[in-house]
């Protein structure tokens, strides 16, 4: 048996000196890199270029009996602990801040789209590596404005999908605001309907959902960005038509108001709520497969599940069956499915259709 194994490694995690252990392909089918290449910086750029995202990287194997009586969560060491505590703080004080900042540009204040970016980009840099950004995310406990908290949730996971698709750093900075103001219309709207324990009615869901309709008249006439204010405005259209408040179809809907419409959902279904309990990311993921192909945009979709499934690898889940296991192999085709490993056994789950990852641990 060969004394490494695969592990895939997002392009921003790869540090020179790394060994691949595959050869590395476009997607038109030109090798790039070799494997069992030693790699230095002329090819993280070369990597770069060709929007590579994800590399496979030499791991050497490690007793699995001996990890598994390990089991914790991603905090295993004092730094990661360390970097969760920072993080759950800052986030705090950015939701109260926040708050605050969306009142005031609601009574005629000027929108500073540098400051609300340096929100995400200060969060951002806490996390070493953006792989544990959403398990930071799905590890916060609930916030009294949730609103606040969830906006700033949007905006980090606009940012890394916007990284994903190589925004470049103006493009990076208005989709990371457009995910920080898309629910600024909520400041108009009963704050009893925002915080009902339950399902609403069908009065309550309308007035619900005129929140796109006051965010845009809120940031009508201020000097930012055309892209910012549609994604205000069209956050909650659908592909297909059936969203809100235009309806409009395929690429009637502003990309911009596209990639915050999946950071919105995503983070929607995996945060508590009043009157349910937040569901595991790749229940989320599954969800994404099953219900909103035909309502999100494909192409960015598709990226993001595919992106968000690999920030999982390696890590520990429990399963359905009641077994724990560990996350080694994601499915391009089928995110939600990966390859798991449960004590010496290889597991593919999208050949399990009855056995599910149930928790991160």
């Amino acid at each position: 048996m060969s004394d490494y194994k695969t592990k895939i490694v997002a392009i921003d995690d790869v540090i020179p000196g790394m060994v691949t252990s595959q050869d590395v392909f476009t997607d038109m089918g030109q090798m790039l890199i070799g494997a069992n290449t030693t790699l230095d910086e002329k090819h993280l750029k070369k990597l770069r270029l060709y929007q590579i995202n994800n590399v496979p990287i030499r791991e050497a194997l490690i007793d699995l009996n001996s990890k598994k009586s390990n089991i914790s969560t991603i905090y295993k060491t004092p730094e990661d602990i360390q970097q969760f505590k920072s993080f759950e703080s800052s986030h705090g004080d950015y939701s109260l801040s926040l708050k605050q900042q969306m009142l005031d540009i609601s009574d005629g204040m000027h929108i500073d789209v540098s400051q609300l970016f340096s929100i995400s980009n200060d969060l951002l840099d806490i996390v070493k590596h953006k792989s544990k950004l959403f398990s930071f995310l799905n590890s916060l406990q609930n916030f009294d404005d949730y609103t606040y908290s969830h906006c700033i949730n949007v905006s980090l996971i606009c940012h890394t999908i916007g990284q994903w698709l190589c925004f470049s750093h103006k493009e990076l900075m208005d989709i990371c605001v457009a995910g920080m103001l898309h629910d600024i219309g909520k400041i108009k709207v009963d704050k009893d309907i925002l915080t009902k324990p339950g399902p609403l009615t069908e009065a309550e869901y309308e007035i619900m959902q005129k929140h796109t309709v006051y965010g845009f008249k809120i940031v009508e006439k201020q000097d930012i960005p055309y892209n910012i204010k549609m994604a205000i405005l069209m956050h909650h259209e659908r592909y297909d038509g059936s969203g809100y408040p235009l309806k409009a179809k395929n690429d009637e809907i502003n990309d911009y108001a596209k990639i915050v419409a999946i950071a919105d959902v995503y983070d929607a279904l995996t945060s508590d709520r009043p009157y349910r309990s937040k569901f595991t990311p790749f229940h989320v993921i599954h969800r994404f497969e099953k219900e909103y192909l035909g309502k999100l945009d494909t192409k960015f979709l598709m990226i993001f599940l595919r992106n968000i499934a690999y920030c999982y690898l390696d890590s520990w889940c429990l399963l359905s069956t009641g077994e724990e296991a560990k996350i080694v192999f994601i499915n391009k085709h089928i995110p939600s499915k990966p390859i798991v490993q449960v004590d010496n056994v290889i597991l593919d789950l999208s050949q399990e259709p009855d056995i599910y990852i149930q928790k991160i641990l």
